[in-house]
């Protein structure tokens, strides 16, 4: 039986007796169990229940291998609980995140800070992969979890949104617009420094800046972001940023943010990871982690 939820499935209705008392206990759909039901006749060749007055009898041959069935299922339950018995503080393991130099900069220390009080023994590696090796990397494990605004990413992949971020307008203190409302036309007229992300929904920004009439006033294409800042002090062009990153770079360097005055939608960090890992209750651990670290950075 390739699928373990087919047992599960043999074992409420033996228990139960029925296809909608089974379904509530094991909080799917009727069609479900139902389908389960097909697929499991398909395997044995058996009808293994069978409607009697009100009630789902077990046949014969369900009577046969039900032994069977349910203490393969039992063994199932002991290796999860097994499993469950993980001890961060006592795990050494090296974590590997998915991350831009925008997530090591705003999240990452919250991060590090929860893992030193929760698991001081791990430690953690940053990559940078594109959209396609993220994905074979989450799949294969090289990689534990991915943070950002990856909308492509979709493939056996799970999510939780931990932030809805939107855009500020970041330039230097002293510039000519520093101390007058940034119309539109304004905006428009100035030279931009745009961070080029590819495989991320911040694509959206270039062909809204585009669309605007800003095209040729794309000063300088970067692949990076932390490197911004130094090129704004040193020259009059407007940088549209994450929010986020935005107020955290303000901290550090003499920055002014303002509003875009074009309309941008909000996007939404997430924190991805692979369905072989989902039930990982290492990987599940420090999934919750981070995303509680990430909540915590996200909001300051």
């Amino acid at each position: 039986m390739k699928d373990l939820n087919l047992l599960f499935t043999f074992e409420a209705l033996w228990r139960d007796h029925s296809v909608s008392i089974a379904a509530e206990n094991l909080g799917v759909t009727q069609g479900a169990v139902s389908s389960s039901l097909k697929r499991l006749r398909q395997e044995y060749g058996d009808k293994l229940f069978a409607m009697v007055g009100r009630r789902m009898e077990p046949t014969p041959f369900a009577v046969q291998i039900a032994p069977t069935l349910l203490d393969a299922l039992d063994l199932v339950r002991e290796a999860q609980t097994r499993a469950l018995e993980f001890a961060p503080q006592h795990c050494r393991k090296v974590f590997t995140l998915r991350t831009r130099d925008i997530g090591e900069a705003v999240c990452l220390p919250t991060i590090l800070k929860l893992l030193q009080a929760e698991a001081p023994l791990c430690r953690i590696t940053t990559v940078a992969s594109p959209v396609e090796e993220t994905l074979s990397g989450l799949s294969i494990g090289r990689i534990d979890l991915a943070i950002g605004y990856l909308p492509t990413l979709k493939t056996d992949i799970h999510r939780t949104v931990v932030s809805s971020q939107q855009y500020v307008c970041a330039l230097r203190t002293g510039h000519p617009l520093a101390d007058v409302e940034l119309t539109l036309e304004r905006f428009l007229r100035q030279q931009h420094l745009l961070v080029e992300t590819g495989g991320t929904g911040h694509v959206l920004l270039e062909r809204a800046l585009i669309e605007a009439g800003a095209r040729n006033n794309i000063g300088l294409r970067i692949p990076q972001y932390l490197s911004a800042p130094y090129l704004l002090l040193e020259s009059d062009m407007l940088w549209v940023v994450p929010a986020v990153l935005g107020k955290t770079l303000s901290r550090h360097f003499p920055l002014l943010l303002k509003p875009v005055p074009l309309v941008l939608p909000e996007f939404d960090i997430a924190l991805y990871w692979h369905d072989r890992f989902h039930r990982d209750p290492q990987n599940k651990w420090f999934r919750e982690m981070v995303a509680t670290a990430l909540r915590q950075s996200l909001q300051d």
